[in-house]
C-alpha cells in the first residue's frame, strides 16, 4: 500500500512540474522565454547592460 501511495505522490510531483514548465503560460511575451534565448530579449538585455555600464 504504502508503494503505490509513494508512486502517486510522485507522479503528481513530476506531473506538476512538467505543467508549470511546459504547459503554464503566464505572459506570452518575450521576456518569459529568456531562459531559452529569446534574440529580442538576449539583444535588449545586452544593449540595457552596456549602456549602465558607460553611465
Amino acid at each position: 500500500m504504502s508503494t503505490i501511495i509513494l508512486a502517486v505522490v510522485l507522479f503528481a510531483a513530476v506531473a506538476y512540474v512538467t505543467y508549470l514548465r511546459f504547459f503554464k503560460k503566464t505572459g506570452s511575451n518575450c521576456h518569459d522565454c529568456s531562459d531559452v534565448g529569446c534574440p529580442l530579449s538576449d539583444q535588449m538585455h545586452m544593449i540595457n547592460q552596456n549602456n549602465h555600464k558607460q553611465a
